[in-house]
């Protein structure tokens, strides 16, 4: 088996709410990221249908109801879907795998849902000297650690920043939201890296190397442990975009979003 197939099996093993394969099947509902990217109108539809499932609360009198919770869950679904299967692979085998939008394919068959499965088509990776596949026809092996999160960091840049300047007039989430809501898509995959290892403080680690403090993405990785209260410890991470969930009749905020109190963190924490 080639080994970026071979690390998304192992990833897929370890995931229960997406399917991460290394190949399409025959279903329809797929679709190549870059033929997205230049279909806007499919991206605000599926804004739209997301809004109508989650019914926020803008404004009905202006015809938009819920949109702005569509705009922020469609945002993170895509980039979760496509930031998730990359920095899962450098976490658990040092390898990073292509993620440009034409590398990528999404299948969502529910409209208004998040991305039930993402598919990798390239196998061409870049990895660290010792890796057993290095000696692989499309393996490009780069000289250490640091080397291996920068280049994974500039792979995930250069495709945000080709679907953010689809994304952002499809939105009013502003320029610095749209990076945040990069920032945290690459801290929850490191996050998910770790449960998969079973070696977050591991996952941690690596995410505060990749992120670090480099624009256009907003800051470091928040990822931290947290006491609840009955004195247990748990790794959590606080967001630096807003989902907008918050405006969802009846939909409390979680653990990590902003606004949420650190005395209610715990509280919360407390029922895991």
């Amino acid at each position: 088996m080639a080994a970026i197939a071979e690390s998304l099996t192992r990833l897929d093993a370890g995931v229960s709410w997406t399917t991460i394969v290394s190949a399409t099947d025959t279903r329809p509902g797929w679709i190549r990221c870059s033929d997205l990217l230049v279909d806007p109108a499919r991206l605000v539809g599926w804004q739209r249908d997301a809004a109508a499932a989650y019914a926020g609360d803008d404004d009905p009198l202006a015809g938009n109801s819920g949109l702005l919770t569509g705009q922020g869950l469609v945002l993170d679904w895509y980039l979760a879907a496509v930031v998730l299967p990359a920095v899962a692979v450098f976490h658990l085998d040092r390898r990073v795998l292509d993620p440009s939008p034409e590398r990528l394919w999404l299948f969502s068959a529910v409209p208004g849902s998040p991305v039930a499965a993402t598919a990798v088509t390239s196998t061409d990776f870049s990895c660290l000297p010792d890796d057993p596949a290095a000696r692989e026809p499309a393996a490009r092996v780069v000289a250490d650690l640091p080397a291996l999160a920068t280049l994974l960091r500039t792979h995930l840049v250069d495709h945000a920043r080709r679907a953010l300047q689809v994304y952002a007039p499809t939105t009013r989430i502003g320029r610095r939201g749209l990076w945040a809501a990069v920032t945290d898509a690459i801290d929850v995959a490191f996050l998910t890296g770790g449960w998969i290892s079973q070696d977050i403080p591991r996952a941690a680690s690596d995410a505060h190397l990749m992120l670090g403090h480099t624009p256009p993405l907003v800051g470091g990785s928040t990822l931290h442990q947290i006491v609840d209260e009955r004195g247990r410890s748990h790794w959590t991470r606080r967001r630096y975009s807003c989902c907008y969930l918050y405006r969802v009749p009846r939909t409390a905020p979680c653990v990590t979003c902003p606004r949420v109190a650190e005395w209610e963190r715990r509280r919360q924490a407390t029922s895991w």
